[in-house]
């Protein structure tokens, strides 16, 4: 009967003693809490994301047209071919998703940083080509499938999200194939 009664009465002064003293047994907040306590990925603004996305495109095809001819590696030579294919492709899409919703085209041109990346590719050879190239590659593919992400998420323009929502699968793919190739 002692015992019972000991029982009952550490039962009923636990919630007592973990009430008095909260910072002592202090849990991680929940994961909702965490991610509402965290700051917000700012979104892109349409200009920017049609600005970024034509560089990044014209880089990857641009700079698999140079593994293609300089590469002796077949995994690469495969992985640079489907970049030259898909990224054409997608240009296209790009392309027919700008003039949907009415925007300006963005200028096909490079900007500083994918050029001084392109001419530096085109410096190497053999091995020490090869991982600059899956480097850039990846590299490339990680920051645009951020973008793309959170452009689809919280862009400002309905046809221009619907574009990168389309394009992520495709995008999440290359990511993968290039990781495998490091």
């Amino acid at each position: 009967m002692t015992r019972t009664v000991f029982r009952l009465l550490a039962a009923s002064a636990l919630p007592l003693v973990l009430a008095s003293t909260p910072a002592a047994f202090a849990t991680d907040p929940p994961p909702a809490a965490k991610q509402a306590a965290a700051p917000a990925r700012a979104t892109t603004s349409t200009t920017t994301f049609l600005a970024n996305t034509a560089v990044a495109n014209l880089f990857e095809i641009e700079s698999s047209k140079v593994a293609l001819s300089k590469t002796k590696n077949d995994k690469i030579k495969t992985f640079a071919n489907l970049m030259v294919t898909d990224h054409t492709g997608a240009g296209t899409k790009f392309k027919q998703a700008v003039g949907d919703a009415k925007l300006t085209p963005p200028a096909e041109k490079l900007d500083a940083k994918h050029q001084a990346l392109l001419d530096d590719l085109k410096k190497k050879d053999g091995a020490a080509f090869d991982s600059a190239y899956v480097k850039a590659q990846h590299d490339g593919h990680v920051e645009t499938v951020a973008m793309f992400e959170a452009y689809a998420k919280g862009g400002d323009n309905a046809r221009m999200k619907q574009f990168a929502s389309e394009m992520l699968p495709t995008l999440k793919t290359h990511l993968d194939q290039v990781s495998k190739l490091k």
